[in-house]
C-alpha cells in the first residue's frame, strides 16, 4: 500500500525523534575522531589513516596534491584526519656479494733517483705503478728486476715488461703489483757481494726508499727479486743471502761467472749452503748461450739436493731477443703469489 506523502514524513520526523531520546554518543572530535578515508583511494592499499601509520612506525607524510592550481598551497591541513600517501615499504633481502668495480686507468712509469751512498750519490730506477695505483689506496706487492752490466734501468721498460703488465692487470688476468727497473752502474760491474756491495745497495738504499716513498709492501711474502745476466747474478746472490727477505727469485741467463765471489757470496755456493726455505727459484737459459756451463751446472747441484726451484732451458743465446720474447712468462711466474688480487690488499698509510 503506498503511503500518502504527510504520513511518510510524520514516520520520518518520528524516527528522528526516537533516535535523539535514545541516548546514542556522538561522533567523538580531535585526537580520538576516526580518520577521514578517500574510499576510492583506500581500495589501491595506497592510503591508511594517521594512526595507524604513528602506531607502525612509518612518517606520517602528508598527501601532496600534485596538480596542485597555481599560487595555492598543496599540503592540506596537517590535522590527524588528513588523508596520507605512503610509499610500500621496501623488501629486504640479504646484500649481494659485491662485484670488484674494474680498474679502467692505466699503469704509468715514473723515473726516480734513489739516494746512495754505496753508488755514489745516487742510483736511478724506473718505477711502474699498476693501473688504478693513485686511486685504491692500497699496498701493493713489488718486484725489482736488474739488467745486464752493459745496460741500465731503461732495459725493462723498453724490452716492453711494463706493456705487457699493464695489459694483463687491465683485463683482469693478473693481480696488480709494483715493478721497480733499477739500474746498476758502476757498483754492480765491480763489487761482487755482502753489505758494501750491490747487495748493500738493494738491501739497505733502494728497497727502504720505495717502502717508504711508495704503497710498496713491506712484508716478504710480497717482495720478489730478479734479473738478467749480470743482473741475474745479482738477484740470485742477494736473494740466496736473505731468502726470509722475499717470496720469489729469478736468474735469467744468470752471468755466474765472478771469479772473485767467494762461496760465501757465491750463488752457486749458497743455493746449498744456505737455508732457503720456501723462496720461489726460476732459472732459465738458451741451450746456445756462452753462460750455459755454470748455470747448468747450479740447477744439477740444486736437483741432486733436493732444492725445489724451476728450470728452463730454451732456445737462443745471450741476446736482447731472447729475454723480450719472455716477458709474459717471467711475469706470469713471479705473479703466481699475488693471485688473490687487489681486494685482498691492505689500505696505505704513507704521509
Amino acid at each position: 500500500m503506498k503511503l500518502p506523502k504527510r504520513v511518510l514524513f510524520s514516520l520520518i520526523l518520528l524516527l528522528a525523534l526516537l533516535a535523539a531520546c535514545t541516548g546514542l554518543p556522538a561522533l567523538p572530535n580531535g585526537p580520538d575522531a576516526p580518520p577521514v578515508v578517500d574510499m576510492a583511494t583506500e581500495s589501491s592499499g595506497q592510503v591508511v589513516a594517521a594512526q595507524e601509520l604513528v602506531a607502525n612506525g612509518l612518517p606520517a607524510t602528508p598527501l601532496v596534491e600534485e596538480n596542485a592550481p597555481a599560487g595555492t598551497d598543496p599540503t592540506p591541513n596537517p590535522q590527524p584526519t588528513a588523508r596520507l600517501s605512503v610509499a610500500t615499504p621496501p623488501r629486504f633481502t640479504a646484500t649481494p656479494t659485491a662485484t670488484p668495480v674494474p680498474c679502467l686507468t692505466p699503469g704509468r712509469v715514473v723515473s726516480e733517483t734513489v739516494p746512495s751512498q754505496l753508488a755514489y750519490g745516487a742510483l736511478d730506477v724506473r718505477v711502474f705503478l699498476p693501473p688504478c695505483y693513485s686511486e685504491t689506496g692500497q699496498v701493493y706487492p713489488t718486484l725489482y728486476m736488474f739488467a745486464g752490466n752493459t745496460q741500465d734501468e731503461s732495459f725493462w721498460d723498453e724490452a716492453g715488461l711494463d706493456e705487457a703488465a699493464n695489459e694483463a692487470m687491465l683485463a683482469g688476468e693478473m693481480a696488480p703489483f709494483i715493478i721497480v727497473m733499477a739500474d746498476g752502474g758502476w757498483v754492480a760491474n765491480n763489487s761482487s757481494g755482502g753489505p758494501n756491495s750491490y747487495e748493500g745497495v738493494i738491501m739497505t738504499e733502494v728497497i727502504p726508499y720505495i717502502e717508504a716513498n711508495y704503497c710498496a709492501s713491506v712484508h716478504p711474502s710480497r717482495r720478489a727479486i730478479g734479473g738478467l745476466s749480470r743482473g741475474g747474478y745479482w738477484s740470485l746472490e742477494i736473494a740466496f743471502q736473505h731468502p726470509d727477505k722475499f717470496v720469489s727469485v729469478g736468474g735469467h741467463s744468470a752471468a755466474l761467472i765472478d771469479s772473485a765471489a767467494g762461496p760465501n757470496i757465491n750463488p752457486q755456493y749458497t743455493a746449498l749452503s744456505n737455508d732457503l726455505g720456501d723462496l720461489r727459484i726460476y732459472l732459465d737459459i738458451g741451450q746456445d748461450d756462452y753462460l750455459l756451463p755454470n748455470t747448468l751446472r747450479l740447477h744439477e747441484d740444486m736437483a741432486a739436493a733436493g732444492i725445489p726451484h724451476e728450470w728452463h732451458l730454451n732456445e737462443g743465446t745471450h741476446e736482447n731477443s731472447y729475454w723480450i720474447s719472455r716477458v709474459a712468462e717471467y711475469l706470469d711466474w713471479y705473479a703466481q703469489p699475488w693471485r688473490s688480487g687487489r681486494e685482498t690488499y691492505p689500505l696505505c698509510d704513507l704521509n
